[in-house]
């Protein structure tokens, strides 16, 4: 029913569009024969109107229709020859001719254009649409990555431009830094790190590097509103468009203050554990073979004295309880290494220096300045596995020939540096460093410094640099003293490299 219902309807729009032909001609017929009953060139336009208004609002078939009851009705009723002319000529069929050329054409190009005109307002309605359910998606994915971003209370999700100023700026930033939205949007990156490294150039390094490699992942100090300071772990990623120029910049901070506490609780109790280890072995097995060495001597010098022959069995005794014994020693020292006085971090990096000549005949020397200004003992165990960790690299994979280990205090600021003349490591980064470099970068973590990894073809440095202890200096005083201390050290390791 409804498929007859459809043909009715066309149908019926079909013998509209062509009765309004017929009236459109029969419309211009009556009136040309009302202003001029001998019809001439003058009302010749009447019959185009009517062609092109039948071919504009039916199209071609009534357009067509609309041309052959113009061209019957001009030559029936109306005599296009000339006045007086008795015949239909030469003259008159070549009139009738271009009419009925000029009628057809007209038609078609109007047919023609009201079909182009409908398939483009047909296009536009659907691209319309199209825009329409796009800017809807649009939206709907902008409102969906809004609430994920807006949502996330425990990172702070920032983007940069690409002068690294603040472009955005969620939630979870404003309760990490303190900030609301409209006082970090437009600020600079480095208004978010310690006022010392800011002087050192480091935030601009950081983004810099970022750019080259397209992904920075790093951990540091940074800065709150109230000036207080948290350890960040902190994620940038390089925005590029599609023709590979950089926009901007992603960054993904957390604060993790808590796990590094925790991590440095952890390698504490590791610590005191080993340095229990190294004093049982000391005080307790080490003094149980000392007595059982003095007991051994005691029935040596009695044997001897007695001329028997288990004498020498008893020197032998004696001479493995003393070997055991001075293994001992040493096992506690490696447990124990420095002592918990000022000079005790000195000591230990001398003992391990004239370890690594007696065992590997390798040259390694030490260089001391000043009194190492740490905040804990805790430090100077830190400092001296930093170091430990470094000769042994030095020693297994460098191929040097001399080892120099430099322990200078300026200004209260104490720098470690360990440097081979071997040739060289390669780059290193977060995906192919080693376990020994990881090591080291914890550990200075945990003492609030910085480990920095210089190579080339002439050899390899690695500097820990600890930060200032607390002392009763205002804050301002304090930042100010850093990072002239920090830059001055910065410029004489870059000399020296």
């Amino acid at each position: 029913m409804n498929f007859l219902r459809f043909d009715a309807r066309l149908l019926i729009d079909a013998i509209w569009r062509y009765m309004l032909a017929v009236l459109l001609v029969a419309a211009a017929a009556g009136i040309a024969l009302a202003i001029n009953p001998r019809i001439g060139e003058s009302t010749a336009a009447l019959f185009f109107a009517a062609v092109i208004i039948s071919s504009w609002v039916g199209g071609l078939g009534p357009g067509l229709m609309a041309t052959a009851l113009a061209a019957y009705v001009a030559g029936k009723y109306y005599r296009i020859n000339p006045v007086g002319s008795v015949g239909f000529g030469w003259d008159d069929a070549l009139q009738a001719g271009v009419f009925v050329a000029v009628a057809v054409l007209t038609s078609s190009l109007t047919s023609m254009r009201k079909r182009a005109e409908s398939a483009l307002h047909k296009a536009y309605a659907e691209l319309e649409a199209r825009i329409q359910v796009r800017t809807s998606e649009l939206r709907e994915s902008e409102e969906r990555f809004r609430l994920l971003v807006d949502g996330v209370a425990d990172y702070a999700i920032v983007t940069l431009d690409s002068s690294g100023r603040v472009v955005s700026w969620n939630p979870g930033a404003s309760r990490i830094f303190g900030y609301s939205n409209e006082q970090a949007v437009g600020q600079h990156a480095s208004a978010f790190y310690p006022p010392e490294e800011s002087v050192r150039g480091k935030p601009a390094a950081d983004l810099l590097e970022a750019a080259q490699l397209g992904r920075r992942e790093s951990e540091g100090w940074r800065v709150r509103r109230d000036g207080s300071q948290f350890w960040a772990n902190v994620i940038t990623t390089a925005l590029r468009n599609e023709q590979g120029h950089l926009r901007g910049f992603a960054q993904i901070t957390r604060d993790v203050s808590e796990l590094r506490s925790l991590e440095k609780e952890v390698l504490e109790i590791s610590e005191r554990e080993q340095m229990r280890i190294g004093h049982d072995l000391h005080d307790g097995v080490g003094q149980e073979l000392t007595g059982i060495a003095l007991l051994t001597q005691n029935l040596r010098q009695k044997l001897a004295q007695q001329s028997l022959p288990e004498e020498a069995q008893a020197a032998r005794i004696a001479s493995l309880i003393n070997r055991a014994l001075d293994q001992a020693r040493k096992l506690a020292r490696g447990f124990s290494p420095v002592e918990m006085e000022p000079q005790g971090l000195e000591t230990a990096l001398r003992d391990l220096a004239a370890k690594v000549q007696s065992s590997v005949k390798r040259p390694c020397v030490v260089s001391c300045k000043g009194t190492p200004n740490l905040s804990d003992d805790a430090s100077a165990v830190h400092l001296f596995r930093i170091a430990q960790e470094a000769v042994n690299n030095a020693v297994r994979h460098s191929r040097s020939t001399q080892i120099r280990i430099e322990l200078d205090t300026i200004d209260g600021l104490t720098t470690l540096m360990v440097h081979d003349n071997g040739a060289g490591m390669p780059a290193v980064d977060s995906r192919n460093k080693g376990m020994g470099i990881s090591v080291m970068q914890y550990r200075a973590r945990m003492i609030g410094g910085a480990l920095d990894i210089q190579s080339s073809s002439s050899g390899t440095s690695i500097i820990c640099r600890c930060p200032v202890p607390e002392s009763h200096e205002s804050p301002a005083a304090r930042r100010q003293k850093a990072a002239s201390i920090l830059s001055d050290a910065a410029a004489a390791s870059l000399a020296r490299r």
